[in-house]
């Protein structure tokens, strides 16, 4: 009588223990499924009369620097958030001289600094196993816990863009390059985000950014050091961007990234520099821009560094429009066949910008366009075989159930 209870307890306990463990997948197989199908267009260039510079307004003395990536030591250490304990974050950044440096821990908002006037809620979203197509979530409301874990097919990286969107102020395509987490074609039919990570050590997002921007999004970058270890100087100050705002509260920073008005900086690609140099560099050789100004259909390009030692004015299809080099004032007369234009220049000792684009739109204001809408009659179809499956293995289980009973 006793073992026969006892192996009934074990038997129980097994049973648990297996729909625990079926939990997880029974979630992720339901995510999967749920997945709505998009109809996607390829994008149009743009095309318009309207040159759109969002520099056009800028104040040169009002230049602050940010870095939105950064990771601490979280869910103890197997995030790989390995040395970076808020208290160095703060030490290292400050000493660096970062305006706004803020922690986006994984799957999660973390509050440290909320007290601060600047303080700008963001998190890393996506788990990743296989490949890693993750998201910045910049001014994060909350959480979004739902991913595609395994695989993202175009219309679950659509789907994740669009959810994340409703939950946070920018949902960032991160380091798109590492492990292929977005592919350069992909960027030609996603739309509905603003930013993109251009500028990460991880994984740079150059072809990205000229594939959206080649079919008419309207899309802006900005780069982030994605730190993990602020201990390693190797990891700190490789690239952050420049935001033109005199007020760093969150809304009016939120405003400058829409605008555009912001710019990628690479600065000192160089490996096992002492922090000490590091931070020296940094107070005395961090130059900015002071001109990116149309004037009629000519923009014109300037900074307080030395010289530009270089610049390349791309267009569509990342095509080089101009070089020039060793120069005071950059110049560069848009084409009316010209859809966009943007600028990377080189202008000391190996620092890059990474300039926003010259866009062209039909009107004086800029207009985006969405290529990709939910197809709700294939969605509900597909949808419909699900449940038809479903209900037939649920039945097939139960004559089997009722046959052996």
């Amino acid at each position: 009588m006793y073992k026969r209870i006892k192996n009934k307890i074990v038997r129980i306990i097994l049973i648990a223990l297996t729909c625990l463990a079926c939990l997880p997948i029974a979630y992720w197989l339901f995510v999967y499924l749920i997945t709505p199908r998009y109809q996607f267009k390829m994008g149009q260039p743009f095309h318009g009369e309207y040159l759109y510079n969002p520099y056009q307004n800028m104040d040169a003395d009002q230049w602050k620097q940010y870095n939105f990536h950064c990771h601490s030591r979280k869910y103890l250490g197997l995030t790989n958030g390995r040395m970076s304990k808020e208290t160095d974050i703060d030490r290292v950044y400050q000493a660096l001289g970062y305006d706004h440096y803020g922690i986006s821990d994984y799957m999660r908002i973390n509050p440290y600094g909320s007290d601060r006037y600047d303080y700008i809620p963001a998190y890393e979203h996506g788990y990743g196993f296989l490949r890693k197509t993750h998201q910045l979530c910049i001014g994060a409301e909350n959480v979004v816990m739902m991913d595609y874990p395994f695989f993202q097919s175009l219309d679950m990286k659509q789907h994740m863009l669009s959810v994340l969107q409703q939950h946070t102020r920018f949902a960032v395509p991160a380091h798109a390059s590492f492990t292929q987490g977005y592919k350069v074609n992909e960027m030609r039919y996603l739309s509905g985000y603003r930013l993109l990570e251009v500028g990460n050590p991880y994984g740079t997002a150059f072809e990205h950014w000229d594939a959206a921007l080649s079919t008419g999004h309207r899309v802006y970058g900005i780069g982030d050091d994605d730190t993990h270890n602020v201990l390693n100087p190797n990891e700190v100050a490789k690239f952050f961007t420049m935001i033109n705002t005199q007020d760093m509260k969150a809304d009016s920073v939120f405003d400058a990234l829409d605008r555009g008005c912001a710019y990628t900086v690479e600065f000192h690609p160089h490996y096992n520099e002492p922090f000490d140099s590091k931070v020296e560099n940094m107070h005395t050789e961090l130059f900015h821009l002071t001109r990116c100004e149309l004037v009629g259909d000519t923009l014109f390009i300037e900074t307080n560094a030395p010289s530009i030692q270089m610049i390349d004015f791309i267009g569509q299809d990342g095509k080089v429009l101009k070089h020039m080099e060793y120069c005071q004032q950059a110049w560069y007369v848009i084409q009316p066949e010209d859809s966009y234009v943007r600028a990377m220049l080189r202008v000391h000792n190996m620092t890059y910008f990474y300039l926003n684009p010259i866009t062209r739109h039909t009107t004086s204001t800029p207009t985006d366009q969405s290529t990709a809408v939910i197809n709700w009659p294939q969605t509900l179809l597909f949808y419909f075989v699900y449940i038809v499956i479903i209900l037939i293995l649920i039945i097939k289980y139960f004559k089997k159930h009722g046959k052996t009973s």
